[in-house]
């Protein structure tokens, strides 16, 4: 019996260790509202995180900026442990007037997510669709089989994926966040050479892409 009681403790202590690890603020115990719990708090405060966690944050991705794609996105926490977003990025530049070299698009990326201890702090898991109309030309080939460097692609995309992320708070307004994620995207769209005027060689060409489609490195700013 002393040795049953003994095994039962020692499994309570480990799975509460565990969460501890997973739940504890990635930012050496800070909190995203700028406090210091202990582990034992953060579990079972629930409470506490409840009346104190923020509700809305802005966001960019700074990988998306330094690919020269502007990028804003928000979030909202509408119950414990859930949170929505939305993330909108557009790139309007034409890169190379003569040569009629573009990277044009507009993506929305909303995404569902579940966080595993605490809103806005530690690791989530999420579910996310993607929309884009698209106007390109001139680019370096990809890895699949859109040629891009000897023709124009006019057209949307749509699909879904699913991604893994973490966010650290690193200050009482301040966040930063990384994820990935991988799904489906089924392009269409029309196909011209690269002259500026040049006529339309394929219609209504439909392309299906298995593969990366969520990649963020984001700085975020809690609201309220």
């Amino acid at each position: 019996m002393q040795k049953k009681i003994i095994i039962n403790r020692l499994i309570a202590v480990a799975a509460r260790s565990i969460l501890a690890v997973f739940c504890v603020g990635m930012a050496t115990g800070a909190t995203a509202y700028g406090q210091t719990e202990t582990p034992e708090q953060q579990l079972f405060s629930a409470a506490h995180r409840l009346k104190e966690t923020p509700n809305f944050t802005v966001k960019t991705n700074m990988l998306y900026n330094l690919a020269t794609s502007p990028n804003l996105g928000v979030e909202y926490r509408f119950a414990r442990k859930w949170t929505v977003e939305l993330p909108v990025t557009v790139n309007p530049w034409t890169y190379n007037k003569d040569e009629n070299r573009k990277f044009k698009f507009v993506l929305v990326q909303p995404e569902l997510r579940f966080w595993t201890c605490e809103e806005f702090n530690g690791h989530f898991f999420g579910l996310h669709g993607h929309y884009a109309i698209f106007n390109v030309s001139s680019l370096p080939n990809p890895p699949f089989t859109i040629t891009m460097n000897q023709h124009r692609y006019q057209g949307w995309l749509i699909g879904a994926g699913l991604s893994y992320g973490v966010q650290w708070p690193i200050s009482a307004r301040w966040g930063l966040e990384a994820e990935i994620g991988a799904g489906y995207a089924r392009l269409k769209y029309d196909q011209f050479p690269c002259d500026v005027c040049a006529r339309q060689i394929k219609t209504d060409v439909i392309k299906d892409y298995w593969g990366i489609t969520r990649l963020g490195l984001s700085l975020v700013y809690f609201i309220f």
